[in-house]
């Protein structure tokens, strides 16, 4: 029997930003499966029946299939995937960025079941897409892959799956995988607090109208970011475009994609 409150999957919803959105998402009366390669037992068992956690490494696609398909017996339907799993290491391109890519697979495939089809997918980006941070270029590199996926599946989705996708790009957090000594080198009132971050996400699951959209969260604040646009108009425009047999290849049929 399917449950009667809404139901999100939070990755990397043990640690850090993780865990203001679980927490968040369990006040506001939904039940939240979090999703994290890193047990804790503790934070789900103080939040009570809303939460469960399930193991699950973003990095691997059979490991996140076991996982939604895990959250789907358990609660017979998914509303929500918060794509939030993020780390700063030599894997940082698959978890970054391929996470989200396969997160967004299942959660298509399992939003499709729902007693209504649809749903919302947020992803957690960073403004290092935007401007990259030159201390971590692959990690600038996989978090603008995030903000261009987005922008670039956000209609298909909308029209054809009745879900939305949306981005989230925070500034300078103060989480787990944040050296304390690059904290300590940023001015405090340029930090971004993690209920910034938590409100971005509340606000794309709670407006229905809101897809393919890029939220830079600064301080205490939120700001939609526009597409880049290219210098030579028209021509520029047209060498941009969707071409229907490349489409069908790579977007209807996704087994043709490559590893």
């Amino acid at each position: 029997m399917a449950s009667s409150a809404p139901v999100a999957i939070v990755t990397g919803g043990n640690s850090g930003m993780g865990m203001g959105i679980v927490e968040r998402l369990v006040t506001k009366g939904w039940n939240v499966a979090i999703a994290d390669i890193n047990p804790n037992a503790k934070f789900a068992e103080q939040l009570g029946d809303a939460a469960s956690f399930f193991k699950c490494d973003v990095a691997d696609y059979d490991s996140q299939a076991q996982m939604f398909q895990q959250v789907w017996d358990r609660y017979g339907r998914i509303d929500a995937l918060c794509a939030n799993a993020g780390i700063v290491d030599k894997r940082q391109i698959m978890s970054n960025f391929k996470g989200v890519v396969y997160g967004t697979q299942l959660a298509i495939h399992f939003m499709r079941k729902n007693s209504t089809p649809g749903g919302k997918i947020v992803a957690t980006a960073s403004v290092a897409a935007i401007v990259p941070h030159e201390t971590y270029p692959e990690y600038d590199g996989a978090k603008a892959a995030v903000v261009n996926f987005v922008r670039a599946t956000a209609r298909i989705l909308k029209d054809k799956e009745s879900i939305s996708i949306n981005t989230i790009c925070p500034g300078i957090v103060h989480t787990s995988i944040i050296p304390q000594e690059m904290v300590d080198a940023v001015s405090p009132d340029c930090m971004t607090p993690v209920s910034t971050i938590v409100a971005a996400y509340e606000r794309c699951l709670d407006d229905a109208s809101l897809f393919g959209k890029v939220i830079e969260c600064s301080t205490d604040k939120q700001f939609e970011l526009e597409p880049p646009t290219l210098a030579n108009g028209h021509y520029s425009v047209r060498a941009v475009t969707v071409w229907e047999p490349l489409f069908k290849m790579w977007v209807v049929c996704p087994d043709a994609m490559p590893d």
